[in-house]
């Protein structure tokens, strides 16, 4: 099998290679009748057998012709795959991340955002906390397959569970607070659809992380009810509560006029441990607190570390061999070969 690279740089190349192969037909379609360059009698070459280089005539079009068409497939990037399918140990996660606009809270003391603020930097918020955690998580992943659901007044799929890592990275570079209606926290909503996430899955150990800042209020389902459904099918659910109880602060719509720097207010933290830890003892999960980056970090180590790993057979593309080189070199060669041919042994006189 050969893979092609299809992203719009190479569409173009491809396009571009076959109007030129259009273009080279055209004019050789055009050649084929056209008056030669020097006359004989036919009556005095009957009987006279055609020579080689009469035979080679047309290879130095059908060389350029050659060496055209594989320039146009070196441009497509072709690659040959080859694929792998490795019995590996591994654990069903489900990620499911609040995006909702309380995460926007910065958790630090007020010393050190004034010495932020002095030095014309910005603190960091939950979010760009949680998703650098999220993703030195994912890259430290080798056979876990995993699956990203993130809320805030609705759930959505961000990608089902895979081992395509790179993937899971790229969509998390390119998550913004603000790309879902982030007006609520609908915990309920995100364990529903985490849960249909783990609905088909065959691994022996699956498991739901709930990582929010925030207390449930406006799930179309009941989160208890959905704890009991994560029970019954043996899915535990570990919810990490992340942020302090005090020294928080929410970014205003101001800038101050003098430093140019963004405004914070203090803010209360309406969080809700009860419901969280309820939610974990139902599922036989675990709830954690995270008040920093380096507590985030080892709670997701901590929940991976305490399960059993389970078989699971999926495939994996080992190695892709790029063909371009080869290509480019043949189509190098054929060109060389027009080269000689049409200007010393099949060249052509007036």
């Amino acid at each position: 099998m050969i893979w092609l690279d299809y992203d719009p740089p190479y569409q173009a190349a491809w396009l571009a290679g076959a109007l030129l192969a259009l273009a080279l037909f055209t004019l050789a379609w055009r050649r084929r009748g056209a008056r030669p360059g020097l006359l004989f009698p036919a009556a005095r070459l009957r009987g006279l057998r055609r020579g080689w280089r009469a035979r080679l005539a047309h290879a130095p079009l059908a060389l350029r012709g050659l060496a055209l068409a594989l320039g146009v497939a070196a441009l497509a990037r072709p690659q040959i795959p080859r694929e792998e399918t490795a019995e590996v140990e591994g654990i069903d996660i489900v990620v499911a991340f609040d995006m909702s606009g309380s995460m926007t809270t910065v958790d630090i003391s007020a010393e050190a955002l004034v010495a932020l603020q002095n030095e014309g930097k910005a603190p960091k918020d939950r979010f760009e906390i949680a998703t650098a955690v999220l993703k030195g998580f994912i890259e430290s992943r080798r056979y876990d397959r995993v699956s990203l659901v993130v809320f805030g007044k609705e759930a959505f799929l961000q990608f089902p569970l895979t081992l395509d890592y790179g993937v899971m990275l790229k969509v998390l570079d390119g998550l913004r607070l603000g790309d879902i209606d982030g007006a609520g926290t609908a915990i309920g909503n995100a364990l529903a659809m985490s849960l249909a996430r783990l609905q088909e899955s065959e691994a022996k150990s699956k498991l739901i992380i709930l990582l929010t800042d925030g207390e449930d209020n406006g799930s179309n389902i009941a989160p208890r009810e959905l704890a009991d459904e994560a029970k019954r099918r043996g899915v535990p659910v570990f919810p990490i509560l992340v942020g302090t109880d005090d020294q928080s602060w929410q970014p205003s719509d101001t800038v101050d006029v003098f430093t140019g720097q963004r405004r914070y207010q203090r803010v209360d933290n309406p969080v809700n441990p009860t419901l969280l830890k309820e939610i974990a003892e139902r599922t036989g999960g675990r709830f954690y607190r995270a008040s920093d980056p380096e507590s985030l970090r080892s709670d997701l180590h901590d929940i991976l570390d305490a399960f059993e790993k389970s078989r699971l057979v999926d495939y994996a593309v080992a190695e892709r061999t790029e063909l371009f080189p080869w290509l480019v070199w043949a189509a190098l060669a054929a060109l060389l070969l027009e080269l000689a041919l049409s200007n010393v042994a099949l060249r052509r006189f007036p």
